[in-house]
């Protein structure tokens, strides 16, 4: 009980930040999930995989939480990662902060795409991709033109995410 509370209240935050207040679709679509709120941020990146999803619709699949690696140990993380269904093509990358220092939120968000960047450049013969719900990807999927985005809560773009 204590934990779907807490995750009603951070849902109300988020969901007022990224969808101008109507919270119940969120809570409804995050309540029965099965997701582990625990982390720091999975509420904010289920919510933008809500609305990345009813963005590009049925042709496309987004995914949270694919970690990359040159093997053993993790490198990084991608937040949302959409891609076509038909052709397995990434399209859109995203990296999600809902963090009160906006400007700290871009410093790290840059880090991040410029890390992941050089890796898939450098090191494309040996990375592997592990991502959350089972999907597997290839370097090959992030070939090609596909798009970076920065998602925040509101007045993020004001700042520049």
């Amino acid at each position: 009980m204590r934990v779907l509370s807490a995750l009603f209240f951070v849902v109300l935050f988020s969901s007022v930040s990224f969808a101008g207040g109507d919270i119940e679709p969120y809570f409804e679509a995050l309540k029965n999930s099965g997701a582990n709120f625990e982390p720091d941020g999975t509420v904010c990146e289920e919510i933008a995989r809500l609305e990345v999803t009813k963005e590009f619709g049925d042709a496309y699949e987004v995914t949270t939480g694919v970690e990359y690696s040159l093997g053993k140990d993790t490198i990084g993380e991608l937040d949302v990662v959409v891609f076509e269904r038909a052709t397995h093509k990434v399209v859109l990358v995203a990296e999600v902060k809902c963090w009160k220092n906006l400007q700290q939120a871009m410093d790290k968000l840059k880090a991040q795409r410029d890390r992941f960047t050089w890796n898939l450049t450098k090191h494309a013969a040996h990375i592997q991709f592990q991502p959350d719900e089972g999907l597997s990807f290839r370097v090959e999927d992030f070939q090609g033109p596909f798009k970076f985005r920065a998602i925040s809560q509101f007045g993020g773009l004001k700042k520049g995410l």
